[in-house]
């Protein structure tokens, strides 16, 4: 058993190297545009939120229930036939919607199982103390080789938007062989059923410092995505481009996210040096506050400048998740852990998917605009989240 637990911690930064590298995630944008206008782009990304959250739950059972290997074996699974739809579905919008869902499928089966996955294995080899810096240095190895995927598929793109697709493919078949590598590691108890199990999970939400956590999970995932949803668009809006004669703005688009992968790789390798030097609730309200900033940047100008501002747009998504998790799984019992981090995904991109939806309303072809109203929405949430940090605080304060 301790060779094939020793085997796994050899084996997941290859996993992770090989589920964030995705050539797609450059052009995609640029692709349902092209194809659907603004507002069918924005439908298919709520769409694909909105999967998720039917997904999220089920999948972080499945994994504490049936287990981590075989959830990410189905993560790979999904993820292939999703580069099938896009390649084959071009402009049928029924194609590429069938394709958001298993996209959703993929990544609500990966959401809470790769890192409980990795927990776990640390636990059962008497090495969890290792799990926070490990996994900073896993996540920032994945987001170097995610910028390079990205820079191969503004590549790509150049010659044809699938043919990003098609090397994402590849990918996905590369994960899923790898995964049906993996092992499971030894389980600490039987898992209740679905719903029992909901129950038990939200039971921990007993303890203020996991409500807060819970809280800032909700907006991590609206807070990471705001300043990318509209990226591609707004890249084009800034090169004079049009969907229809998108010039070089693949490559740009692939350029510009291989250079926020790579600094999101710092702020993932930073991240536990960050929480400690500046404690995990400020450490997580800065980060958040900073994606607010970028989105609101975006909306006001146009300007190629304001790629500085935009290079830092991972800074959230890559750091926030590390600290979340070494904070979250140490509190919770192993049969538990998938599903309350599911929760707090699915709790997000129910969010997200909602207010991708209401943008979406009636703004034509207005990239501006869209930004705009993320923006607003951006800086109620990081409001929101300051206040409460300041609250749980007083009351830490008042009950030690």
């Amino acid at each position: 058993m301790t060779e094939r637990l020793e085997r796994n911690l050899r084996l997941i930064p290859w996993h992770e190297l090989l589920v964030r590298t995705n050539p797609w995630i450059a052009i995609f944008v640029l692709f349902t545009r092209s194809n659907f206008d603004l507002d069918g782009a924005v439908r298919l990304a709520g769409l694909y939120y909105l999967c998720v959250v039917i997904f999220e739950v089920p999948s972080g059972w499945m994994s504490d229930r049936l287990g981590r290997a075989l959830t990410l074996r189905i993560a790979g699974a999904a993820w292939v036939l999703c580069q099938l739809c896009f390649i084959l579905g071009a402009d049928s919008f029924t194609v590429i919607a069938i394709g958001q869902g298993l996209l959703a499928l993929g990544y609500a089966s990966l959401s809470g199982t790769d890192v409980t996955f990795h927990f776990d294995t640390l636990e059962a080899l008497g090495r969890q103390s290792e799990y926070g810096q490990r996994q900073a240095r896993v996540a920032s190895r994945g987001l170097v080789f995610g910028g390079a995927g990205a820079l191969l598929g503004g590549a790509l793109g150049l010659a044809d938007l699938r043919l990003a697709f098609a090397a994402s493919m590849v990918l996905a078949v590369a994960q899923f062989v790898l995964a049906m590598r993996l092992s499971e590691p030894p389980r600490s108890g039987d898992t209740a059923g679905l719903f029992r199990q909901i129950g038990e999970c939200l039971a921990y939400l007993r303890q203020i410092s996991l409500v807060w956590i819970f809280g800032y999970g909700i907006a991590m995932v609206v807070l990471e995505h705001v300043a990318f949803t509209l990226l591609q668009p707004w890249l084009t809006d800034a090169l004079d481009k049009t969907p229809d004669e998108l010039g070089n703005t693949p490559l740009l688009s692939g350029a510009l996210i291989a250079v926020v992968s790579l600094i999101g790789a710092v702020f993932a390798r930073s991240s536990m040096r960050m929480s400690n030097a500046f404690g995990l609730n400020t450490t997580l309200v800065g980060l958040g506050a900073l994606s607010a900033l970028i989105v609101t940047t975006m909306a006001i100008s146009t300007s190629m400048a304001v790629i500085a501002v935009i290079a830092f747009r991972s800074a959230q998504g890559s750091a926030a998740p590390v600290l979340i998790s070494a904070a979250v799984a140490p509190k919770l019992e192993q049969r538990h852990r998938a599903t309350f981090l599911s929760l707090d995904s699915l709790a997000g991109r129910l969010s997200y998917g909602t207010i991708l939806l209401v943008v979406a309303t009636d703004i034509d072809d207005n990239v501006g605009e869209g930004l705009t109203r993320l923006s607003i929405i951006s800086w109620v949430i990081v409001s929101a989240t300051a206040i409460s940090a300041l609250v749980v605080r007083r009351r830490a304060c008042s009950l030690g």
